[in-house]
């Protein structure tokens, strides 16, 4: 989904915005890498723009790391990493996929009841991107999605509890599941930036859950 930028001004809204834009910047990295990820995981860029984020969180415990900063393999090896961890195993499937059905619960059931929380949003899938709904990058974008609906409520004034009480439970239900889930399975794997990756989101998620069962849902 596209969103555009909001002018936040109080501490509030400036954490709001800085949770929205992580979970943006999640979704983007946990989807097939591109070049211009690749470009801005090398330079250091996309480390900078998680640090940034991360300074102006409602919550503490989280170190954004080098998160790939100056590493040693190309774009091709930086695409392999990436299959050869979430895509493409043996007779078990890959090491960690980043589908929350293949982790229980049965496939259509689980996409069902994610698709169930974006349609209620009014949201429906790209058919460009033809992905199922289950697939940890889709999750994080509608957790951004959320987030970024939590923003735009502060802004007008208006009650935020539908965006945070879905947040809540679409961290506890599904997408905070998912992440730990993967991170499991990826173990003490030294991939580079995906070992970092993957350990960073989880935590995120742990703490935003923590803050979330206990935050204000007033206007």
């Amino acid at each position: 989904m596209e969103t555009k930028p909001l002018e936040l001004k109080s501490p509030q809204e400036t954490q709001t915005g800085s949770r929205s834009l992580l979970y943006s910047l999640f979704s983007r990295s946990f989807r097939f890498p591109q070049p211009e990820l690749y470009e801005s995981v090398k330079a250091g860029q996309f480390s900078e723009q998680i640090q940034a984020s991360i300074a102006n969180l409602p919550h503490n415990g989280l170190k954004a790391g080098e998160l790939g900063r100056g590493m040693g393999v190309d774009y091709d090896k930086f695409q392999s990493n990436y299959i050869g961890l979430f895509e493409v195993g043996g007779e078990s499937g890959p090491p960690a996929p980043l589908y929350e059905g293949e982790y229980g619960g049965g496939r259509l059931k689980v996409m069902e009841e994610v698709l169930r929380f974006y349609h209620h949003f009014g949201l429906r899938l790209s058919t460009e991107k033809r992905d199922r709904p289950d697939h940890l990058a889709t999750e994080m974008e509608f957790m951004h999605l959320l987030t970024f609906k939590e923003a735009e409520a502060l802004l007008q004034g208006k009650t935020k509890a539908a965006y945070v009480n879905a947040q809540r439970d679409f961290l506890r239900y599904h997408v905070g599941d998912l992440v730990s889930s993967v991170s499991r399975r990826l173990g003490n794997r030294a991939v580079p930036f995906y070992q970092d990756l993957v350990a960073l989101a989880n935590t995120f998620c742990q703490n935003e859950l923590a803050f979330l069962l206990n935050v204000d849902q007033g206007g």
